[in-house]
């Protein structure tokens, strides 16, 4: 208490804005994991596509030969989804291993603001001194100073393939290996759910008494013998 009274009032301005800043990413952080998943079961439903017609038709009747085939279909889905990401990401790197061999220059920074790297296009700012302690006073929130405007440098040609094809495959390459996880756990989730014998619900009398009105139903009923007394009556 006494070291809250003996703040400034930037220094408690200070830390309000930073306790205000922790909570938004808190919040950010969890609408992002709700997204994620949400994302990762509509995922694990194309699983479902891949595999229904041999479970449905009985061609796969246990769970060992059901994890075997989804696990190859799984496989193969996300060969067929990826290949491409890694033909980019290959791209990216040999365009930039060429420009270091003839070059000769191994000292080459794809991540540089000032002449060779991709930061050169890019708005690059100094939070080095966003907070401060002048002799005498309190902690001073400064505005991060910018330290870098896009520009465009000849000698940064690699980087800016290396990094846009980094950017794009990595990307691609990380939502197919997500689509593989999320395609994983619904496997292991059908292995279970789609060959368990389960007696949820069940109840032993009941069963009987449906068996005993299906059949009930199923056997056919005599038919009702004609009353003929009254016309007999009639023709005496």
């Amino acid at each position: 208490m006494n070291f809250l009274i003996s703040l400034s009032e930037n220094d408690k301005r200070l830390i309000f804005a930073l306790l205000l800043v922790f909570i938004l990413v808190f919040v950010l952080i969890g609408y992002i994991g709700f997204l994620i998943t949400r994302v990762m079961k509509w995922q694990g439903r194309k699983l479902d596509h891949i595999v229904a017609d041999p479970v449905v038709t009985r061609v796969i009747t246990d769970k060992k030969h059901f994890k075997r085939y989804a696990r190859k279909k799984n496989w193969r889905l996300f060969v067929k989804q990826s290949y491409i990401a890694v033909i980019i990401l290959l791209v990216g790197g040999l365009v930039l291993l060429f420009r270091d061999i003839f070059t000769r220059d191994w000292a080459y920074n794809v991540f540089e603001y000032k002449q060779t790297g991709f930061g050169t296009i890019l708005f690059i700012w100094d939070f080095s001194k966003c907070i401060t302690r002048p002799e005498g006073m309190g902690l001073v929130l400064n505005w991060p100073q910018l330290i870098n405007t896009p520009h465009l440098e000849a000698q940064a040609w690699a980087s800016y393939i290396f990094v846009t094809c980094l950017i794009i495959g990595g990307i691609w390459y990380l939502i197919a290996l997500q689509a593989l996880i999320s395609r994983t756990i619904r496997m292991y989730q059908l292995s279970t759910s789609a060959f368990e014998k389960t007696l949820e619900g069940f109840n032993q009398n009941q069963q009987a008494a449906t068996i005993a009105a299906a059949r009930y139903q199923e056997t056919p009923q005599p038919s009702p013998v004609p009353d003929n007394s009254n016309n007999n009556n009639t023709n005496v």
